[in-house]
């Protein structure tokens, strides 16, 4: 098992509540494979359908990239202003 830091960002973290959490995955486990954990929580349903982008450890990643233990994964959606 590995340990990967999740940082959520706007809508991400006012759904989660938290602006980042520590998650336990198997070894060789990919940015989807946190997804579809976090997916699973009630919180998620209000924020399922925005497209987000995704950086490792400061790095635009896709979704299939492979985590390592101490990595630092960010889930980055959509941000407007002004």
């Amino acid at each position: 098992m590995i340990r990967v830091e999740v940082l959520y960002f706007a809508q991400l973290k006012e759904a989660m509540r938290v602006d980042r959490e520590t998650i336990g995955v198997e070894e060789g486990a990919s940015v989807q494979d946190v997804l579809r954990l976090i997916g699973e929580r009630p919180e998620w349903t209000s924020v399922r359908a925005l497209p987000l982008s995704f950086a490792v450890n400061e790095e635009i990643v896709d979704r299939t990239r492979s985590l390592r233990d101490g990595d630092r994964l960010a889930l980055l959606p959509p941000v407007s202003g002004g």
